[in-house]
């Protein structure tokens, strides 16, 4: 996935502005000099790269697969107000993998499926600054599926015993 932009400084010169993003990693190359971005977290994609052009303060944002620039506070794409990328807490990262395993284990596929719509309701409540919101939805998943397991190993156990 790449993704260019032409941006202009204070003195009119023109500077391009690509994001790369490949197999091992991602790289922004302003003027054809490459700069490596890293993810601020560690399941969803998120970086906000801060470039340096005389004239110009420009930051690049990712989040997910959607790719934006922000030049003297504004996005370019739509105009919008430039907000730094705030940080998910390790909370909801931890109850997001913790269930999306216990889907899969519980329900196999259709499990994680469900899970990971879940999951997207969760981050992008928690990007949104409604972390509450997020954490309720996965504590909820989480005791759920904590209790249709204890249910169905009773059931198992029954099936065992003969008495169902």
């Amino acid at each position: 996935m790449a993704k260019a932009w032409t941006v202009t400084d204070s003195m009119g010169n023109n500077h391009q502005i690509s994001f790369k993003r490949g197999f091992v990693g991602a790289k922004c190359i302003v003027d054809g000099e490459e700069y490596k971005v890293k993810s601020k977290n560690w399941v969803i994609w998120m970086a906000d790269h801060q470039i340096s052009i005389p004239g110009a303060e420009c930051n690049l944002v990712v989040l997910g697969n959607k790719v934006r620039l922000a030049v003297n506070g504004s996005y370019l794409d739509n105009g919008e107000p430039y907000e730094p990328v705030r940080n998910i807490p390790t909370s909801i990262n931890v109850l997001v993998i913790l269930t999306a395993i216990l889907s899969y284990l519980t329900f196999s596929i259709y499990g994680l499926c469900v899970s990971v719509l879940l999951d997207l309701l969760t981050y992008k409540l928690s990007l949104g600054r409604k972390n509450g919101g997020a954490l309720a939805i996965q504590i909820v998943w989480l005791v759920l599926l904590a209790i249709i397991f204890v249910l169905a190993c009773i059931g198992a156990v029954a099936i065992g015993m003969g008495l169902a």
